[in-house]
């Protein structure tokens, strides 16, 4: 195969998942596009298609499978090359998959452009870190400073297609930071697959309070949020830190799963709903008007009615201001996927309603909390659909809708939340003398 004509061909990238997925999928643009690919933005003019996949849920591996018969259907001679969770351990079952060329592992995205141009000079990339110098069609620029987990919860099947933890040395961290706030980010959200477990295979006893350490020492004005981080790594040197730099938004993902002790001891999970409960007082005592974001897990094999009611009364006492909630989904090879007592489908979908219901509900009470109150708002580039006007999210994850000039876009301004419903907080632009 000519090289020259395989570095003028043009692609598109699709990304399911995460935000782990979607930082990585930036960093295969940028090694494409610097390998002289091209990328285009229908997918109906690209003759090579990188999907970028999940495996978190059954739903996610069809998603996967459904996007490469789509790319297939779209154009029948293109390559279509899949990379990401779901095929890290389960490759054979998409390679049959029409049009499928190329099956990349993950420790392998990096090699992704001399795949593709069949350089014989690729070398292992294993512990090797993926890095951006741009985040397309982003607001805020997610960064990767850690890949892994080490946790065993018996419902998820990450820790096999990830490994086991591993931290981006903390010097390329800061350099990346500083490119994304050179090219004028106004938040950075650092992430990865067990975010609060950096630094802990490092011999010298470091800890996600060094990064951030590290990162507000960066001049510029610009923001660092947090994504998700389980409960045992949100210690009270983060939570003192946080509380005292203006720097680091008022924002942690929590994910909660259940807020029922037998359930939570079936999950694997190494808490109490007890120690929840007052690891929330704790932060909210320290960071104040902290937003706290969460996930919880429905159905999970042998929840009872009463199991399920523990959990909504937990969200009702957190008010998240948003809450992700998942229906249980068997993932093979994980320890919840030999478990017998199966929660009825139809009492899946009725006790999902409930907690919707319950965490909307939340969501409203802690949102008023700052009725008549000015928040700092980082302006997306896109406007709210339905209205026009512009939006964003508050350091402390409360989503504002507002009037205000095109100019405002990509930057933090002051708005303050005058009313809101169930589903909409409404702000007005604080224009400073």
């Amino acid at each position: 195969m000519n090289m020259q004509a395989d570095t003028n061909r043009r692609f598109f990238i699709k990304t399911l998942g995460c935000k782990v997925n979607q930082y990585e999928s930036q960093a295969i643009r940028e090694l494409l596009l610097n390998a002289g690919f091209k990328e285009c933005l229908a997918k109906e003019t690209a003759d090579i298609y990188v999907l970028n996949t999940c495996t978190v849920t059954h739903k996610a591996d069809s998603e996967s499978r459904y996007w490469a018969g789509m790319f297939h259907k779209t154009n029948p001679n293109a390559k279509i090359v899949l990379t990401g969770c779901a095929v890290e351990k389960n490759a054979d079952a998409f390679s049959f998959l029409p049009g499928i060329s190329n099956i990349i592992k993950n420790n392998d995205k990096i090699n992704i452009a001399d795949i593709l141009t069949h350089n014989p000079n690729t070398q292992s990339a294993e512990h090797r870190f993926l890095k951006i110098t741009d985040f397309k069609d982003h607001t805020k620029a997610f960064v990767k400073i850690q890949d892994g987990c080490a946790n065993a919860c018996s419902y998820c099947k990450v820790p096999s297609v990830r490994g086991s933890s591993i931290s981006k040395p903390l010097h390329d961290i800061v350099e990346e930071v500083k490119t994304l706030v050179s090219k004028g980010f106004a938040e950075i959200v650092l992430t990865g697959i067990c975010l609060g477990s950096w630094g802990s295979e490092l011999p010298q006893n470091k800890s996600i309070v060094d990064v951030l350490k590290a990162l507000c020492g960066i001049p510029g004005t610009f923001r660092i949020r947090l994504s998700s981080i389980e409960p045992k790594h949100v210690t009270d040197e983060l939570i003192d830190y946080i509380s005292q730099n203006r720097k680091i938004c008022r924002h942690l993902h929590i994910p909660i799963q259940s807020g029922d002790d037998e359930v939570l001891g079936r999950m694997n999970r190494p808490y109490t709903a007890l120690d929840i409960r007052d690891l929330v007082i704790r932060v909210r005592k320290k960071i104040g008007g902290v937003g706290i974001t969460t996930d919880v897990l429905i159905g999970f094999p042998g929840e009872t009615d009463k199991n399920f009611r523990n959990t909504v009364d937990l969200i009702k006492e957190v008010l998240p201001v948003k809450t992700h909630i998942f229906s249980f989904s068997k993932r093979d090879g994980t320890a919840a996927a030999f478990m017998t007592d199966l929660v009825p489908e139809g009492e899946v979908k009725k006790r999902f309603q409930s907690m919707k219901i319950a965490a909307i509900t939340a969501s409203y009470l802690y949102r008023e909390l700052f009725l008549k109150k000015p928040l700092d708002v980082l302006v997306e580039t896109k406007k709210e659909k339905h209205s026009g006007r512009l939006t964003g999210y508050s350091d402390n994850y409360i989503k504002v809708i507002f009037d205000g000039p095109d100019s405002l876009m990509k930057k933090i301004v002051p708005v303050r939340i005058e009313e809101l419903n169930l589903s909409y907080t409404m702000g007005s632009y604080v224009e400073l003398d």
